[in-house]
């Protein structure tokens, strides 16, 4: 049996669609199985899994989306290139990993990460939304099976998109393996060429973007004494997204320019040192179908303070402290009894760590297989 997943999103640098398309896609590799993978990458389709973004790809994207009206063309374009590729009539089972399946004689699993295009449509570009509002809703029907990743998108489809529940599985993502404490001797080295030092800073790390409520964040870092912003910078870590042209004028209008850090995007081999390093991990996003820094935080052996909304919940349990994501001053306490408190920062470092462990690539894959398998069989 030949399976074709959507690869495409492994063609730009790796953040939270490619994330899941990478370490699924590994994990089903691994396991031993009757299927045999192969990868759509719109110009070819390949049995090999690519670990790094194509720089050809990425610069030719970037200059279509400085043209504008990017989205129909980039559809159009998979489309044909997928519509004509003779090899798409060899496989069984057609896996669109991005929202919107191409047209396939076969069985096809479609895998929806989250409706904020539908709830929060303002924290999309408006050309995003036209693009969704083209095409997700009217091919939505073209999948057998759909995929998501909480029980509370599950019960979002099922609701917004009246879809029947029974077609829709569920499979939390997991963590990758090389999310674990790192010891503070070695933490140097990496936290040295951001000027940082372990065990001196608070966290966030994501896309900045406005459904990531960064602005409720820096507004909670304010309310803390001058004392604790000294000792303990703000470092934001991350690419800058959409519509977050004035976040800098709300840190200089904050007064906490001296004491916020912006890194930018960094390598994912990176990331554990960073999150080994902050004194407590902060991510009070309005909006998660899943919520992987808080995980990958509390892998690595960092405290998290989250938002009690969507997704979020299911994946920290009561190993973090949870707070409703407009709650700024419950939020600068929080962060400020982590600041101050040996023993909080342990007891929820060991609860972290424990409540990590549930979360594995190779259950989402063997979730995703019993999908194939299902949907292959009912054929």
């Amino acid at each position: 049996m030949r399976i074709i997943i959507n690869g495409i999103p492994l063609l730009s640098p790796r953040s939270g669609i490619g994330s899941y398309v990478y370490q699924n896609s590994k994990a089903l590799l691994a396991l031993r199985s009757q299927f045999n993978f192969f990868f759509y990458y719109g110009f070819q389709c390949s049995p090999h899994l690519k670990d790094r973004p194509l720089e050809s790809y990425v610069s030719a994207r970037d200059f279509a989306r400085r043209l504008g009206k990017v989205y129909p063309a980039y559809r159009t374009s998979l489309d044909l290139l997928f519509a004509f590729g003779q090899w798409r009539r060899k496989f069984d089972l057609y896996h669109e990993t991005n929202y919107i399946p191409m047209r396939f004689n076969g069985p096809t699993v479609l895998t929806v990460f989250d409706l904020s295009f539908y709830l929060f449509p303002e924290t999309h570009p408006s050309e995003r939304i036209r693009y969704m509002d083209r095409y997700f809703y009217s091919r939505l029907h073209r999948a057998s099976h759909y995929i998501t990743i909480s029980e509370a998108i599950k019960q979002e489809m099922v609701k917004y998109l009246s879809l029947s529940p029974e077609k829709i599985t569920v499979t939390p993502l997991g963590v990758d393996d090389h999310f674990k404490p790192i010891v503070s001797h070695l933490l140097n080295e990496t936290l040295s060429r951001y000027g940082l030092k372990p065990g001196s800073y608070v966290l966030y790390l994501g896309t900045l973007e406005p459904r990531k409520n960064i602005t409720t964040l820096l507004r909670a870092y304010a309310v803390l004494s001058s004392r604790l912003r000294e000792r303990y910078p703000l470092v934001l870590v991350g690419g800058m997204g959409w519509l977050m042209e004035g976040l800098d004028v709300e840190i200089e209008k904050l007064g906490i320019r001296s004491t916020t850090i912006k890194i930018g995007y960094v390598p994912r081999e990176d990331l554990p040192s960073l999150y080994s390093g902050a004194v407590v991990f902060v991510y009070p996003s309005l909006y998660e179908g899943f919520g992987l820094p808080p995980l990958e935080a509390m892998a690595s052996g960092t405290p998290v303070i989250t938002s009690n909304v969507s997704s979020l919940p299911e994946v920290v349990g009561d190993a973090g402290v949870q707070l409703h994501p407009g709650d700024v001053n419950r939020l600068s306490e929080e962060i400020e009894s982590f600041l101050d408190d040996d023993q909080r920062r342990s007891f929820f470092r060991q609860k972290g760590l424990e409540r990590a462990k549930q979360f594995t690539w190779e259950k989402c894959a063997a979730m995703t297989l019993d999908v194939y398998d299902r949907m292959i069989r009912s054929r």
